[in-house]
């Protein structure tokens, strides 16, 4: 799973809370209609009802978003209604309940959401006419409801927190990798780096202090180039890391539960509503619940692996209850049913389930109008069993989706380790390696001349102190902040290197802007002219056009044996390339080697909005 498909799962949570508490409303409002009807109540009435609901959901999506100033509007919706409405109005206070515990931290909130429970029932006991709505009805539908929306609302929130950790560790795995790099380049060049400015300060100057520096360098050398090795396993999450927000699995176990046994006592209820006492119907009744509340708690609550036998259950647990449905009549076992065809969404692929959890809503709605007495309620049944539905997905299914955004977070870290370290392996190899190689040519020149030229050994010994601080602070800068050249400095340094080297330097410049990357270029281009050839002459040109910028080096002297590309070239084409750029590089066939770099202007860039910089630049 990618980092964006991570972001698109991390939204799903909150979909499901939006989709849960849009289907309240036509649930409540169709107990509202029935209610109205049977009071004779004016269609105008009806209409502020449907208002009235509706924002209440709207206010409770608000709360649940973090605007806790809509708490006190989402109260006085919930309960003010029932001054001019009575006995219309309710059950709804599920939704101011499940705010309380998300907005009031600690005991408080779960007080505060019993409160609300309780003064809901009370009103209900006081205002509605008995055998509409009993007691214990008001309070298990408002204590599911709220308890549901809870759960559901702190699993997003849990996806939410876990996806923003995964950016979290990856910085702080950057960090760690940084401080890393930082300490070992430390320990394996600034010492030798210092004992090279030690020797080069000393005088007079001596064979072997020049010999000293030249062994110096090249070991200093092969240590970055060890120090840059990106094929070092990753480094472990760091403890203070290792602990992100988890707890779905727990919360979404127990809300499953409270879910399937408020439903089961739900069912009981309607049945003790009916007025039935016919013990058959009783009997059937009882036996079906505790039936499917085993089946559901067996295969409809989250667990780490499919239940073995789901193939068998599921679709025993729908037969048993369609048929207890059917016998019982009326309806009265219709929540069991809705809880039981939910469970396909679980175990069955989507093309199968949805439209399983479709027809078995239509078919209860319609089953409902074989019954006047209760015909009414063929809506709030449909809208019910499509809640039901999300509660048991979402119960289930997010956990899951946390648990694979905590697994993202290792692979995010992997990933930004080892960008971390192909930076840091781009620029010892680019910067440390041109400011290295030039410490130890200058040290063999000396070396060379210092029989018969000594002023010009101490001069070239001289010119090793400055190269030397400069190497230091390439260390610094590639394990902090970055790196940033200046094309005026390093040709400036190209023409002292080639110089140094005795080689004839020809500088045509046409580019009265700075650009970092092709900087970054050229100071690698002049380290491989030293390198890997024998020249006498080097051009290095530079021109912008106003659409691009184009670095051309150059240089004669080059072997047959060298290869045309190496891991500096591929590392020089990966910058040129990432700012929208090109990049050659190759023998021409008659001894001569043509580096050309080609990226916009800085005018078109910044036209285009898009400021590219090399990978380890900030700016």
């Amino acid at each position: 799973m990618t980092a964006k498909d991570a972001s698109g799962r991390a939204w799903i949570g909150w979909a499901l809370v939006f989709g849960y508490v849009a289907l309240l409303v036509p649930a409540r409002f169709t107990i509202f209609q029935v209610m109205a009807q049977r009071e004779g109540s004016s269609p105008l009435t009806v209409a502020v009802g449907l208002g009235l609901i509706v924002s209440v959901a709207a206010l409770f999506a608000v709360v649940a978003m973090g605007g806790r100033w809509a708490l006190p509007l989402l109260a006085a919706a919930t309960f003010g209604p029932y001054v001019p409405f009575a006995a219309l109005w309710g059950p709804i206070a599920g939704l101011l309940a499940a705010a309380m515990p998300l907005t009031v931290a600690g005991p408080a909130g779960w007080v505060l959401f019993a409160v609300v429970i309780g003064a809901d029932t009370l009103v209900s006991i006081v205002l509605h006419a008995p055998g509409v709505f009993t007691i214990s009805s008001f309070a298990i539908i408002d204590l599911n409801t709220g308890l549901t929306l809870f759960a559901l609302v702190r699993l997003a929130v849990l996806l939410a927190e876990t996806h923003a950790a995964n950016r979290q560790v990856a910085a702080l795995e950057v960090a760690g990798e940084r401080l890393r790099s930082a300490d070992d380049l430390r320990r394996a060049i600034g010492a030798r780096l210092s004992g090279v400015l030690t020797l080069s300060r000393r005088a007079p100057v001596t064979a072997d202090a020049l010999a000293d520096i030249a062994r110096i360098s090249r070991k200093a050398a092969e240590e970055a180039r060890a120090v840059a090795d990106v094929r070092r396993e990753p480094l472990p999450l760091p403890a203070h890391a290792a602990g992100l927000p988890d707890g779905s699995t727990r919360l979404a176990r127990w809300s499953m539960i409270a879910m399937t046994l408020s439903i089961s006592t739900i069912t009981l209820n309607n049945v003790g509503d009916s007025g039935t006492t016919d013990r058959r119907v009783w009997a059937v009744a009882l036996l079906v619940t505790v039936l499917a509340t085993v089946l559901q708690l067996y295969h409809g609550v989250p667990r780490a692996s499919a239940p073995a036998a789901w193939r068998w259950t599921v679709p025993a647990q729908i037969l048993i209850t369609v048929a207890a449905t059917v016998y019982v009549g009326q309806g009265l076992l219709g929540a069991l049913m809705g809880l039981a065809v939910s469970n396909t969404l679980l175990w069955l692929r989507p093309r199968w389930s949805v439209p399983v959890v479709v027809v078995a809503a239509v078919g209860e709605g319609q089953f409902l109008r074989l019954y006047p007495e209760v015909g009414g309620y063929a809506l709030y049944q449909t809208t019910s069993l499509f809640v039901m539905a999300i509660g048991v997905f979402a119960f289930n299914r997010l956990p899951e989706v946390a648990a694979r955004l905590r697994a993202l977070r290792r692979q995010i870290a992997r990933n930004a380790v080892i960008a971390e370290r192909l930076r840091v392996a781009r620029d010892v190899h680019d910067l440390l390696g041109f400011t290295l190689s030039a410490i130890t040519l200058k040290a063999e020149l000396g070396l060379r001349v210092l029989g018969d030229d000594p002023v010009k050994a101490e001069s070239l010994l001289k010119e090793v102190s400055p190269l030397a601080v400069r190497a230091l602070a390439d260390v610094r800068s590639i394990t902090e902040e970055g790196v940033t050249l200046s094309m005026r400095e390093e040709i400036d340094s190209a023409r002292v290197l080639l110089a140094s080297a005795g080689v004839d330097v020809l500088v045509d410049i046409h580019a009265p802007e700075e650009d970092p990357v092709l900087a970054t270029v050229l100071r690698e281009a002049v380290t491989n002219v030293v390198r890997h050839a024998v020249p006498r002459s080097c051009t290095i040109a530079v021109a912008d056009d106003g659409h691009e910028v184009r670095l051309s080096v150059a240089n004669d002297g080059v072997a047959p044996a060298v290869p045309a590309v190496g891991r500096g070239l591929a590392n020089l084409a990966a910058r040129v390339e990432e700012a929208g750029g090109s990049f050659s590089a190759g023998d021409q066939g008659d001894g001569t080697f043509t580096l050309v770099a080609t990226v916009p202007s800085p005018g078109r860039r910044r036209q285009d909005g898009a400021v590219m910089a090399p990978p380890g630049q900030r700016r």
